[in-house]
């Protein structure tokens, strides 16, 4: 890093940017799930802007509270403290001081930083670390673990540089967004609760239509509609960490989470039903249901002879198993194929989507040409979520 300050900066640096009156917040989720969060925020009357693997919005005070509360595709809430530029670690220092953290920080024990360096000329993240060590006046910064699957109370710091930019952040969320509360058992190949709410968004499912999992596992796309039918807001069994910070208003949130419960139906408003060949995955997927406060339709039958249940039609929605994830893939085309020929003659006039891996051969199996093709990941496996119309027999 540079020692000499940009042109025409002051001694005290360039000014910092703070979004305290109104808030500015960073809310992420996985690949391939922009769109649906974007549909998300819009339907909640908020305004979001794209942004490079998630939305940014603004609004006011408490607007990361409700994004936690009620987002079902985020995967964190990231509170933007300031963005300023510096290319000299003096002016990093001044600018880190400047920061306002009293809302965010109690100065008890050191905050947790995560650095992430994008077409920057600063020499490491240990640099921007012991500039913040130094601003904040504690003998260290603590390093960040992945967020993916950390974070808990306290603050835990974000900074994105890039060039000489900073873009400082407190991540609001704490235990990662995915992680609701219910599912306390999986089965032997999980799907994230964000990813089953976002394919069941990016489907066009209302909650007002039936919805069926021919090979339901543990439950979690069944659960997910289950709770978007009752408008259920998806964080009241979750806690952040924006909870543990000083500035945290605890009658405030009772009253958010209140509204929130009070909002939520008694019931869906459309059948679910789940299929399994696997009794164990049924009783899984019955006990995760009893905790999400959902009753589900669940019956053991293969997917190879399965026909629609009675008030269709509606939405099928699927997670198959790939070679990758369960077993050793020998059977996996055949599979494939029966289930594309059960979605043809059991399931005329219905919605299809299914999340397959990118193996073309797989893809082919299912012989469903019609259907279109979104980039997802599943777990960090590239896969592909295929959206049909209304399905029809293949003549």
């Amino acid at each position: 890093m540079s020692r000499c300050g940009p042109p025409g900066s002051t001694d005290n640096g360039p000014p910092v940017t703070n979004a305290r009156a109104s808030e500015h917040v960073y809310v992420s989720t996985l690949p391939g799930l922009e769109p649906a969060l974007e549909s998300e925020c819009a339907a909640l009357g908020w305004k979001p802007r794209r942004a490079e693997g998630g939305v940014e919005l603004e609004g006011p005070a408490g607007l990361h509270q409700e994004a936690n509360l009620r987002l079902r595709t985020a995967s964190r809430v990231l509170l933007r403290l300031g963005v300023f530029r510096a290319n000299d670690e003096d002016v990093l220092v001044r600018s880190l001081r400047g920061l306002e953290l009293s809302r965010s920080w109690d100065r008890r024990s050191p905050p947790r930083m995560s650095v992430t360096l994008k077409r920057s000329g600063v020499p490491g993240a240990d640099v921007v670390m012991d500039a913040a060590a130094e601003a904040w006046g504690v003998e260290s910064v603590a390093r960040a673990g992945p967020l993916d699957e950390e974070g808990g109370p306290g603050l835990t710091l974000l900074v994105r540089v890039e060039g000489d930019v900073f873009t400082v952040s407190a991540d609001t969320s704490g235990e990662p967004l995915h992680r609701r509360g219910y599912r306390q058992e999986i089965s032997r190949a999980p799907l994230r609760e964000t990813l089953a709410a976002g394919i069941l968004t990016l489907a066009g499912y209302d909650g007002t239509e039936p919805l069926v999992d021919p090979m339901c596992g543990s439950g979690t796309f069944l659960v997910e509609g289950a709770w978007m039918s009752m408008k259920r807001a998806p964080g009241l069994m979750h806690g952040f960490a924006f909870e543990s910070f000083p500035g945290f208003d605890a009658s405030g949130w009772a009253e958010r989470k209140a509204r929130a419960e009070s909002e939520a139906l008694a019931a869906p408003r459309g059948a679910l039903h789940g299929f399994d060949i696997n009794a164990g995955s049924l009783g899984t997927a019955r006990r995760n249901a009893r905790r999400a406060g959902v009753t589900l339709a669940l019956e053991r039958k293969d997917v190879k002879t399965l026909t629609a249940p009675p008030g269709g039609p509606g939405l099928l929605v699927v997670n198959p198993p790939y070679g990758k994830r369960v077993g050793e893939g020998e059977d996996l085309p055949g599979l494939y194929r029966a289930m594309g020929e059960t979605l043809r003659k059991g399931f005329t006039g219905w919605r299809a989507a299914l999340l397959v891996p990118e193996d073309t051969g797989l893809v082919k199996a299912l012989n469903l040409p019609e259907a279109r093709s979104l980039p997802v990941r599943n777990g960090g496996l590239r896969c592909k979520l295929l959206l049909t119309g209304a399905l029809a027999p293949r003549r």
